[in-house]
């Protein structure tokens, strides 16, 4: 699939979710944020998510928004990809901050640029219709302002945000009825049988839109990150002078409320996931030959440290070494 030229990447990597603490304890005797876990597939969360993109973003129009903590470690996982810019995020600033303060650079050097946001922390191992969805939305600008890539099916566990399709718009494409945050288990369930997609946070839009977006709803942070772009001192200084201590700018609530101009398209077959739990990752991994993997990984390390057995943590690990 050819670039798509004017399309840049925000990849939001600074997250420290640490719900695979056991897992990745076991594996890597470290504990990591899962975006920098080596766990399925061909390198961490994080390369796996420069690599899906590559075909249609070129390296030199990518941004990674990392925490301070771990530049060093994406750094060093980002080698391959010289072009990539790595931001890290001030640790004054709450993680809420960086799609602004990505999306501030983005519109600084290139005022039309056409920005895909997504998260560095999912797995998806089948990406070819992800991909090809990606590269439709780009094409479909001139019709809607910021399309949702939404996900059809998959692994639903732990899902609690929703995007609602309305009318067709053509193209495998659909306007936004509306937007679910936080559904219950009960909801969520409703929400599926109703052709509900899975909101992963992942989006494609005009960077101007996005930006004006900001503007109306987070007037003191866009100003603040403005300020950060223009030159005119840190971005601790920018907010110090907005009176702001930890903004926080969450794109599904504050920057998408009230848009008129949402569209969606449903990625399928993809096995988009998130993992929420050790357990979590087993149940996901299609492949035999990367369970195969995965699960040969943990015995070894369990037995490098002197346990004859599983750790108690991971049942979905023991019932899946006893089946095989």
């Amino acid at each position: 699939m050819s670039k798509c030229d004017n399309l840049h990447a925000i990849i939001l990597a600074s997250g420290e979710d640490r719900r695979l603490r056991p897992l990745t304890d076991v594996l890597d005797g470290v504990d990591l944020p899962k975006q920098f876990a080596l766990i399925a597939g061909t390198g961490s969360l994080l390369q796996q998510t420069v690599t899906r993109y590559a075909s249609l973003v070129p390296a030199k129009n990518m941004v990674v928004v990392v925490s301070s903590a771990f530049a060093g470690l994406a750094r060093t996982q980002l080698r391959d990809w010289p072009g990539i810019e790595i931001i890290e995020r001030p640790a004054e600033c709450d993680a809420g901050l960086d799609l602004l303060l990505a999306l501030g650079g983005v519109f600084s050097r290139s005022p039309d640029a056409h920005v895909l946001v997504t998260p560095a922390d999912h797995y998806v191992p089948f990406p070819d219709d992800l991909v090809e969805s990606v590269a439709a939305a780009d094409q479909a600008l001139d019709k809607a302002g910021v399309v949702l890539i939404g996900v059809a099916d998959g692994q639903r566990r732990g899902r609690r945000a929703w995007i609602v399709p309305g009318r067709a718009l053509g193209g495998g494409m659909f306007a936004v009825a509306g937007l679910v945050e936080r559904a219950s288990p009960v909801q969520s369930a409703e929400l599926t049988a109703s052709g509900a997609l899975w909101n992963p946070s992942t989006v494609v839009a005009r960077a101007e839109k996005l930006w004006y977006l900001a503007a109306r709803h987070l007037p003191l942070q866009t100003e603040a990150v403005a300020r950060h772009w223009a030159g005119r001192g840190s971005l601790a200084e920018a907010l110090g002078k907005a009176g702001l201590d930890m903004p926080a700018a969450d794109l599904s609530g504050a920057l998408l409320r009230g848009a008129k101009d949402l569209a969606t398209i449903a990625v399928r077959g993809s096995g988009w996931t998130d993992w929420i739990s050790s357990e979590h990752v087993v149940d996901s991994i299609e492949n035999p030959r990367e369970l195969e993997q995965l699960l040969a990984r943990v015995l070894r390390r369990q037995q490098a440290a002197g346990r004859t057995e599983l750790h108690p943590p991971f049942p979905a690990i023991m019932r899946h070494a006893t089946a095989a």
